[in-house]
């Protein structure tokens, strides 16, 4: 990913991503100013606010995240697709998914709740700085 830095704090870089697909949008602008992304500053140089600068993201931190992501919302639908029927036998298949969306939903705002409690640590670093002329 690519973008300008916004500010600096220590090793910690926040930048402002850069938005192709966004290029002419009327929000484009309201969007991007509450969008930083927070990378860490691995290459030893001397970084400025307003450089534009390249990102990457370990393949181990993305497989973990999605995994803690969409896991326990497909065990929280089939969680509460499975116990409508021990529940409630005689139920229809609509009781059930609805049971089932509920579980989903309860998971998704369960990991959403764990997410904002315990922030995960592996953020995107900086591998290069983009000399624009």
């Amino acid at each position: 990913m690519k973008g300008r830095i916004h500010s600096i704090e220590g090793k910690t870089v926040f930048l402002l991503p850069e938005q192709a697909g966004c290029f002419g949008c009327m929000a484009q602008e309201r969007c991007r100013k509450f969008q930083l992304i927070a990378a860490e500053n691995w290459t030893g140089r001397e970084l400025s606010p307003g450089q534009f600068v390249e990102t990457e993201t370990a393949k181990q931190s993305l497989v973990r995240q999605t995994l803690s992501s969409l896991l326990p919302l497909f065990i929280g639908f089939t969680a509460g697709f499975a116990l409508a029927g021990v529940f409630s036998p005689l139920s229809g298949g609509g009781m059930r998914g609805a049971a089932g969306v509920a579980g989903l939903f309860l998971a998704g705002f369960a990991v959403y709740a764990l997410r904002k409690r315990f922030p995960d640590k592996s953020r995107p670093h900086i591998v290069r700085v983009i000399h624009l002329f």
